[in-house]
Formats: C-alpha cells, sequence, structure tokens
C-alpha cells in the first residue's frame, strides 16, 4: 500500500511539473531606442568606419538605393549619421580593407543591378565609389575570408538563380573571377567557417530545402560537399557551439513554415540534424550568443510577419527553451545583428525595421 501511495504521489508530480505553464524568459535587454534610415533597410553590419575606436553601423536601405552610416560613441549611441548614394537595390553589405591601407571599405551587393561595388574608405569615415563588378542574375549574400592563403581578402558570393561565385582580391580593392559553383536549387545565403576537421575556410549555404557545405581547398576553391534537409525555403543559417562540444553547429532558418531546424557537428558523421523547433512571425534572421550569462548559447530572431524580435534561451545539451520571450521593436524585422556597441562585455542588438525606415538598438543589461 505504500508503495502505491508513493507511486501516485510521483505521478501527480510529473503531471504538474508537465502541464505547468512555461513562461517567457526574463528580458537580457533594454528597451529599444530607434534611429532612422532609408527606405526599406535589408543587412546590417558594425565596422569601425571612422577610426574612433568604437563600432559604428552601415545599413542597406533597397528602396531608395542607399547606404546610411552612424557613428557609434561610446555609450552605444548613434548621433551622427550620413547617408551614401548607391546603384539600384542594395541587398547585402560586408566589409574589410580591401586596399590594405588601413582602414576599412565597405562593398555593396546590388540586387536590382546585378553586380557589386566596392566603397573605399577615405577616412573619418568618407566613402568614395571603388570598382564595380558584374554578377550572376540576383546576387544574395556575400562572406568575407582569405580563401586561398595569399593574405589578401576574399570573396564568396551566391545568386538566386544555383550560383556561387569565388572572387580573388589582388589587395588593392580589385578581385577576379576565381571558381564558379552550381549549389543547385536557389541559394539564399552563404557564410564561411571551420566544418571539417582540416584546416582550411569551408563554406555553408543555405538552399531551397537544404543547407549545402563546401570544403575549401585552401588555395581559392572548394569541393561540393554534402546536402542536409532542411524546412521549407531556408533563408539564413548561423554557425554556432550549441551544444558546448567545441565544434560549430548549424541552425537554419526556415522562411515558410515558422521554424528553425539545428544541424550538430559529429565527428564520424559530419553534421546530423538534431531537432526542428518552432518559430513564431515569419523568422528570416537570426544571432546567436550567450545573452543571459549562463554561458549556454542563445538565440534572437527577427520575425518579419510579428513586428518582433523573439528571444529563446539555450540548453545546455543543444537546443532552446520554450515560450519565447516577445520584443517589439518597429514594423517588419528584416534583419539582426549582435554586436558589444557600448564596450560593457554584453552583448547588444541592431534590428533592421524594414517597413519604418528604423534601425532598433537593444544594448544588453
Amino acid at each position: 500500500m505504500r508503495r502505491l501511495f508513493h507511486f501516485i504521489v510521483l505521478v501527480c508530480v510529473l503531471l504538474n511539473a508537465a502541464c505547468e505553464k512555461q513562461e517567457p524568459p526574463p528580458d537580457p535587454f533594454r528597451k529599444p531606442i530607434a534611429y532612422p534610415v532609408g527606405k526599406r533597410p535589408t543587412h546590417i553590419i558594425a565596422a569601425d568606419f571612422n577610426q574612433s575606436g568604437f563600432l559604428d553601423l552601415a545599413v542597406a536601405n533597397a528602396q531608395d538605393n542607399s547606404i546610411t552610416l552612424l557613428f557609434g560613441k561610446n555609450d552605444g549611441s548613434f548621433p551622427d549619421s550620413v547617408t551614401l548614394k548607391v546603384g539600384k537595390g542594395p541587398q547585402w553589405l560586408f566589409s574589410g580593407d580591401f586596399n590594405e591601407d588601413g582602414r576599412i571599405d565597405l562593398g555593396v551587393i546590388l540586387n536590382d543591378e546585378d553586380g557589386l561595388d566596392i566603397l573605399f574608405n577615405q577616412g573619418a569615415g568618407i566613402m568614395t565609389k571603388g570598382g564595380h563588378f558584374n554578377l550572376e542574375r540576383s546576387p544574395h549574400s556575400a562572406a568575407v575570408a582569405d580563401f586561398n592563403q595569399d593574405g589578401h581578402l576574399d570573396l564568396a558570393l551566391v545568386s538566386k538563380f544555383a550560383h556561387l561565385a569565388i572572387m580573388l582580391g589582388d589587395g588593392q580593392g580589385g578581385f577576379k573571377k576565381g571558381m564558379a559553383g552550381d549549389p543547385g536549387g536557389q541559394p539564399s545565403m552563404v557564410i564561411t567557417g571551420m566544418f571539417n576537421d582540416d584546416q582550411w575556410i569551408d563554406l555553408a549555404i543555405a538552399n531551397t530545402n537544404e543547407i549545402i557545405l563546401f570544403w575549401g581547398k585552401g588555395e581559392g576553391s572548394f569541393e561540393k560537399g554534402p546536402r542536409y534537409k532542411t524546412g521549407m525555403n531556408p533563408l539564413g543559417v548561423v554557425a554556432q557551439d550549441f551544444n558546448g562540444d567545441k565544434r560549430p553547429d548549424l541552425l537554419v532558418i526556415n522562411g515558410l513554415g515558422d521554424s528553425l531546424t539545428l544541424f550538430v557537428s559529429d565527428k564520424k558523421e559530419g553534421y546530423r540534424k538534431e531537432s526542428d523547433y518552432g518559430a513564431d512571425g515569419g523568422p528570416i534572421s537570426a544571432v546567436a550568443h550567450d545573452f543571459n550569462g549562463d554561458k549556454i548559447v542563445d538565440i534572437v530572431l527577427a520575425g518579419i510577419r510579428g513586428n518582433h524580435i523573439s528571444y529563446m534561451v539555450g540548453r545546455k545539451s543543444g537546443g532552446f527553451h520554450y515560450p519565447p520571450l516577445n520584443m517589439f521593436t518597429g514594423m517588419s524585422p528584416f534583419y539582426i545583428l549582435a554586436e558589444d556597441l557600448n564596450q560593457d562585455g554584453r552583448m547588444d542588438l541592431v534590428v533592421a525595421n524594414s517597413n519604418d525606415e528604423t534601425i532598433s538598438i537593444l544594448t544588453g543589461k
């Protein structure tokens, strides 16, 4: 009888725990502060463009063909800005010292012109147009690294219609065409990382209902690697060590079906699918970091339909707690960036609100 009583008590405890309503996590960020930018901001990068010692922001404004440069202060504020007119349909930004003069230059993918422009930094954040380079139809995304080990920055670019292009830098701001690849489908984003156990930089590409890896060879070319099935229409991919094994895992943001797919790195199998996760509001962009200081990686998602970003706390074994904390930032958040803007050791957020011509800054508490 005593055993039966103990069993009934245990069952009741487990049922209550399972049925207990889960609450969103505490908010690790301060209230958002909005800054005006151009029409339909689509992408953001951070770098010290004016050599002040503090991070500045560059925002691509797709509808009015401009870039907004916002110059940062030591408190994470951005009181001063300038607008640069560029070609048609600025879709994606990237940065680096492409002419090796000690200043950070700016690159912009022009989706409506099927090309890219390099803007040379003349000092104090003043940018002048350098070279223009033609690309394949409907370019989407770029990643920067030294792929051929010559000490100069190179580019990996994907275009919507099944094209991967490597452009090799000459150290003077110019690029020559390198390898061209066919990932198949409609690639939407490319990132770099060390995804196998060699010493060369690899690529991960979000593609039609999959991600595909390209293995770097160290001389500027890549070998097509494995494909992994994702959810529908992946729009982005984030590389981060989500389960604490010191290997880069891959989180895919699926544009249809409101979901995420997590692949964990496995030394024997390459990558294996860990799980799918629900993500409300039309997820389109994500960042990953330990935002609450518990030494476990969390994520924040931008949801274009929900007019909010969603903070999901990570689990020690990988994966994320539910429900998320939803935070309103502006109309139709399109892209999210994580950087320590005020140099306090805590990660801050920058969100591009595509339908109200603003970005929002949320500093970490």
